[in-house]
């Protein structure tokens, strides 16, 4: 399998959940090269510190992604906030493992290399974000970038 998550802590998806989401990924990029990601699902606190060490932003967010390298294998890792996730999932009344399988597609995208800081790539990966969720046959709703 081209994607492999490293998984640190304790995971609020079920391991089959993430290799299903792996899967899915796969497909709608035709990945065949091996990527690596660590994964972690942290607290408000955790991710906040985060944020603000690695991006400047001192506040929680949902997802933080870090792109270490691409090429033949692309290393990178993810920390999803599982409380954001929580009030996310209330807020867009889906469930909570749907609005982590989101999170975790949204970051792995950033891992392989995707952004959304112009239109374009704003179009880019809601679309492959959009494709990747309806193979998992969930309710897809659309990001709100703010920048």
């Amino acid at each position: 399998m081209p994607i492999n998550y490293t998984l640190e802590g304790q995971s609020p998806l079920e391991s089959q959940q993430i290799v299903k989401i792996a899967k899915a990924i796969e497909k709608a990029l035709n990945l065949e090269d091996q990527v690596s990601i660590g994964l972690a699902f942290v607290d408000k606190k955790t991710i906040q510190e985060l944020n603000a060490k690695y991006a400047n932003n001192d506040y929680p967010t949902d997802v933080l992604s870090f792109e270490y390298g691409q090429g033949e294998v692309s290393i990178g890792d993810i920390a999803i906030c599982t409380e954001i996730a929580k009030q996310q999932a209330k807020e867009n009344d889906i469930s909570d493992q749907v609005e982590l399988s989101l999170l975790l597609v949204h970051g792995t995208l950033h891992v392989l290399g995707y952004d959304h800081q112009t239109k374009a790539e704003i179009a880019s990966i809601d679309a492959v974000q959009g494709d990747i969720m309806k193979i998992l046959n969930y309710k897809y709703r659309d990001f709100k970038w703010e920048h």
